[in-house]
């Protein structure tokens, strides 16, 4: 490759760089309330709108704080990647941006898994790597009689967690435990738990679902979150880097359907696909 090529290439990046933040610029005013310079405004709609996204304002505005932190989580951890190219592979981020992101944007996830049938009624709820405790929130949103226990190693997200626990005034009914999935005890206790299988090591993943097993109450249900894989080959390898270098691992459904039978659940199948996101599930049903 020549210089020419590279220079070429970086500055048709930037273009989607650029759009990016201006996206996110537009809807960081508009959550926020505040304002700025009218011929700035003016410049982040004209962005916006030649990028197909026009009317930010019909968005309701939980769904304009999901996509903002969405956002800010891709440049907080692209700026990380710059930053520390050499870093180890695991979660080691502090940056509320990149917590509270994943949170916002996990809170679908209880949405997407009460409309199944098998899981309309759960009544109490396991959420591994429950993080800055914004799933729990919706889990005790969308199940109203479920009790939810939300298990995580990572103190920083925790610390984040209880708070957004307290301030949604679910203490009586959500707890979250600083605890590594191979130590999980509890025998009997849930009707689904809900794995995302990005931030753990394949091998890790398959020790954890040998402990879920019993946790799970004979006929109840354990969900697997996988990345889909995007059909654009850049998208691809940039999604493997992000979940590589936080320290998980990158499964297809099938191969998530496999683990799942491997460790002694029935009724294995992957969810239809229906999430504004690139997020697939596979359920799976312990024996009654």
């Amino acid at each position: 490759m020549s210089f020419e090529q590279l220079m070429g290439a970086v500055q048709g990046m930037s273009t989607a760089l650029d759009t990016l933040a201006a996206a996110g610029a537009e809807l960081s005013l508009k959550t926020s309330g505040t304002s700025t310079d009218p011929a700035i405004e003016a410049a982040l709609a004209r962005v916006t709108a030649a990028a197909g996204l026009p009317d930010l304002d019909t968005l309701a505005p939980e769904q304009q704080m999901m996509a903002l932190g969405l956002i800010r989580t891709f440049f907080a951890q692209a700026a990380d990647l710059l930053a520390e190219p050499g870093r180890a592979p695991g979660w080691t981020f502090t940056d509320p941006y990149i917590l509270d992101g994943y949170g916002r944007g996990s809170m679908m996830v209880p949405m997407r898994l009460v409309a199944e049938p098998e899981l309309t009624n759960v009544t109490s709820f396991l959420d591994v790597g429950a993080g800055v405790g914004l799933l729990a929130v919706s889990a005790a949103t969308v199940w109203p009689s479920a009790t939810v226990v939300g298990i995580d190693i990572w103190e920083p997200s925790l610390e984040r967690g209880r708070a957004n626990v307290g301030a949604a005034g679910l203490d009586a009914r959500i707890t979250l435990r600083n605890q590594d999935l191979t130590a999980l005890d509890d025998v009997d206790a849930f009707d689904c738990a809900w794995v995302p299988t990005f931030f753990l090591l394949e091998d890790e993943l398959k020790n954890g679902l040998a402990r879920i097993r019993p946790a799970v109450r004979p006929g109840g249900w354990v969900v697997l979150g996988v990345f889909l894989t995007p059909p654009d080959p850049v998208a691809q390898a940039t999604s493997a880097l992000r979940t590589i270098r936080g320290g998980g691992c990158v499964l297809d459904e099938e191969r998530a359907a496999d683990l799942l039978s491997d460790a002694g659940f029935e009724s294995v199948r992957a969810l239809e696909h229906t999430m504004p996101m690139p997020l697939g599930f596979v359920i799976g049903q312990r024996p009654g």
